[in-house]
């Protein structure tokens, strides 16, 4: 078992990086948050590693905080949740979401992730609310109403760009690199077009 690889990354992708340590290239799906905190400039990049084992592959998984590990490796104890889906909820929502969303009982915020649906939100709250509902973590944690308007923009800019046959990963990218306060959709969903025609034309 792994707990952690260290080295440096030798490529990014939409989903995963690839993290080259003592000569070896481990392919390590990632997180939008990880991806975030991390950069292919640095010397040495650091992710706490989950192994995911399936009788035809193995695959890495990693994260830059082990909060968000463990958050990974619960969601996984759901039925019905794989890897991939809860990848896509953490990419969705930043830890202290996620954590207020189940504690709330909100099931609606939750069944905006990818691969998500009503019923599968409410197994993740029955199942898991109640670790987290005493979590000090939550304590400073408030999603104003701002907030919510701001992440409904960018959700339904998600949408249209993933209509146009983007991947939900480079459509929240492209959405989050051009995003300013109280921008429209449509205004949204212009710039990041701009700017991923910008980034071909290098």
């Amino acid at each position: 078992m792994y707990e952690y690889i260290k080295g440096h990354i030798a490529d990014i992708y939409d989903d995963k990086v690839i993290l080259e340590c003592n000569g070896i290239g481990y392919a390590v799906f990632i997180s939008l948050n990880t991806l975030g905190n991390i950069s292919k400039e640095d010397e040495f990049t650091k992710l706490y590693i989950h192994e995911h084992i399936r009788e035809d592959e193995i695959s890495f998984y990693g994260f830059n905080q082990k909060d968000e590990r463990e958050i990974f490796k619960d969601l996984l104890s759901i039925s019905g949740i794989g890897p991939k889906v809860s990848l896509g909820m953490l990419s969705k929502f930043k830890i202290n979401e996620i954590l207020k969303y189940i504690a709330m009982g909100d099931e609606k915020a939750l069944s905006s992730a990818p691969g998500i649906g009503k019923k599968t939100a409410n197994r993740i709250i029955l199942e898991l609310k109640d670790k987290f509902k005493n979590l000090s973590i939550l304590e400073d944690t408030t999603i104003s109403s701002n907030d919510k308007v701001n992440n409904d923009v960018k959700d339904d800019a998600v949408a249209a760009l993933m209509t146009l046959g983007y991947n939900y990963n480079e459509s929240t990218q492209l959405i989050d690199k051009v995003y300013k306060q109280d921008m429209g959709v449509e205004d949204l969903i212009k710039k990041s077009l701009t700017s991923k025609d910008s980034k071909r034309k290098q």
